[in-house]
């Protein structure tokens, strides 16, 4: 029986309710571990055959795809026992993801436990791992060679992800930690963005300029590699920041009272309009195409407004069936606004903070756009 797919992979099993998903991406990874480990394995096995070599290539690759399913297990066991079930996993090119349904009285602290509980599920394999390899268990070379390299993939992935950026565990749980403390989630996401920048100027630092100030050139393959790692954490990062700075300067905009001529214009994200009968995968293709919220309209009235993060909050899994016009939130006629300019866009400004995120913006009788109100 051929595995079920969906338009975002294929469904290869359930572990209770939630579907293990492989992306097509993670294909492309298998690919490049395959290809980076095939000369050391012939080297290393050079009196064995072909097949035994590409066994053992095999073997490897495999064996990096179940620890990282292990490591979202990891995650979805702990959020399971906290009070949070997962409702998907999933692999995909940059590793995995777990996806978890609603929670009732979840607390930051808790988010640090499920975030660490993948790295550590990592690390444990790795010391069983180095167990093996001390005993006199393993008496097949192609075995051995595989449990070897299975080991110190998982020290690399359990150090990797507890690194103290987004979007990474270590950051996750950085951010959780310092909600915790302070009870303010904008400074968390902010000590966590910084991280990850911090993160990819180390990676980039080793890498790349590393080599270059030493007079050599970059290995093409660890550029690759370089490549892939550092994207998704700094524009994971970037994007977490200049999120926050505009949230602050709405701060001192209404801390003054006043906003200047253009200031809503100037301050406004672009959006899309969707009907209300489009799929989340639609809405989630909007968000990655750069809209910072998705206005969902029912012909030309305005039915609600969904965003980044009332999106993440529902968790739903990519092959979820329901509409946005079922998941959007309904906006109240004070969180619309012809007003573009002067102390109107101000009031307009102050009054949409108290029910909503967005103030939807309105010119000429069509929908421009809207500006993140700095409410949670």
């Amino acid at each position: 029986m051929s595995p079920a797919s969906t338009p975002q992979g294929w469904v290869i099993g359930r572990i209770g309710a939630a579907p293990v998903v492989v992306s097509p991406t993670s294909l492309l990874l298998g690919l490049l571990i395959a290809g980076s480990w095939y000369p050391l394995v012939s080297s290393t096995l050079a009196a064995s055959s072909s097949l035994v070599v590409l066994a053992t290539v095999a073997g490897t690759v495999v064996g990096v795809g179940a620890s990282v399913l292990l490591h979202e297990l990891a995650h979805g066991s702990a959020g399971t026992v906290l009070g949070r079930r997962p409702v998907r996993y999933e692999l995909y090119l940059w590793g995995g993801r777990t996806s978890f349904g609603p929670a009732h009285a979840w607390a930051p602290w808790k988010d640090v436990i499920t975030s660490l509980s993948g790295p550590a599920a990592n690390l444990a394999l790795w010391a069983v791992g180095g167990a093996l390899l001390r005993s006199n268990v393993i008496t097949s070379i192609p075995v051995g060679v595989v449990v070897w390299a299975l080991t110190w993939v998982n020290l690399a992935l359990a150090i990797f992800n507890a690194l103290p950026g987004l979007p990474l565990d270590g950051g996750h749980a950085v951010a959780s930690l310092v909600t915790q403390l302070t009870g303010r989630p904008r400074a968390g996401q902010r000590v966590a963005a910084i991280g990850g920048l911090l993160v990819v100027t180390g990676i980039a630092w080793r890498w790349i300029l590393e080599p270059l100030l030493g007079g050599s050139r970059p290995d093409p393959f660890s550029l690759i590699l370089c490549v892939m790692v550092a994207w998704p954490i700094g524009s994971t990062s970037w994007r977490g920041l200049a999120q926050m700075v505009s949230e602050e300067m709405i701060d001192v905009v209404m801390t003054l009272g006043a906003v200047a001529p253009d200031d809503l214009r100037s301050l406004m994200r672009p959006g899309a309009t969707l009907p209300a009968t489009a799929t989340v995968s639609r809405v989630r293709s909007e968000f990655a195409g750069g809209a910072s919220v998705v206005l969902v309209g029912d012909g030309s009235a305005l039915l609600g407004i969904i965003d980044d993060v009332g999106l993440a909050a529902l968790d739903l899994p990519e092959e979820s069936v329901v509409t946005a016009g079922e998941i959007c939130t309904v906006l109240p006629a004070t969180a619309v606004s012809n007003d573009l300019t002067g102390q109107a866009a101000a009031e307009a400004l102050k009054r949409a903070r108290t029910l909503s995120r967005w103030l939807v913006v309105v010119e000429d009788g069509r929908m421009v756009g809207a500006v993140p109100t700095g409410a949670r």
